[in-house]
């Protein structure tokens, strides 16, 4: 005999079947989220990492390629060359024609520049004025963390240290930056 029941409705069983089979759905759609958000996450970081490696190996072109060969004086009247690097902390100075139609042209087409390694972060200055006074400012923007970074300039045989009233034939920067490894750079100086 089959007997009908007026209830209808889902078993215990059932709706212990249907509660392990969710969990174990919204699990796996909690791990690929997670995945997918961690990706998200690491290649934000990459990204602002490969910017500011772009904007600093773009500022440093551009400076190279109108790098003049113009002494200065410093802050306090003494003689700089035009052009040094390679020391500790102050990677390269060098003074540099700005196009005519720049914002930072102020009666000079010539600017002083120069590049600080300072507790592992590359910085750009820059000076408006070639022979400073005490109260000549820099603008001083922040370009890219650094673990290490390696230079040498060439005229007719590479060396690690540059000082003079020329600018070299090349400059060979090699950046290593955490995350993204060593980068190797070339610059090439029209002089």
């Amino acid at each position: 005999m089959f007997f009908y029941s007026k209830h209808k409705g889902f078993t215990l069983l059932e709706l212990l079947i249907a509660m392990a089979v969710f969990a174990i759905m919204s699990v796996m759609a909690y791990s690929g989220l997670k995945i997918l958000l961690d990706a998200r996450a690491q290649t934000s970081i990459k990204s602002a990492q490969l910017s500011e490696l772009q904007m600093a190996l773009y500022l440093l072109n551009e400076d190279l390629a109108r790098s003049v060969a113009r002494p200065v004086r410093d802050d306090y009247g003494t003689a700089e060359m035009a052009m040094h690097g390679g020391m500790d902390g102050e990677i390269m100075t060098l003074t540099r024609s700005i196009p005519a139609w720049s914002e930072y042209q102020s009666g000079s087409q010539l600017q002083r520049i120069s590049y600080r390694l300072e507790q592992g972060v590359l910085y750009r200055y820059a000076w408006t004025t070639l022979d400073r006074t005490q109260q000549s400012e820099a603008r001083r923007r922040k370009l890219l963390a650094l673990e290490n970074l390696q230079m040498r300039f060439f005229k007719d045989d590479w060396t690690t240290f540059w000082s003079a009233d020329e600018t070299p034939k090349a400059v060979e920067m090699t950046f290593s930056v955490q995350g993204l490894g060593e980068i190797k750079r070339l610059f090439f100086i029209h002089s």
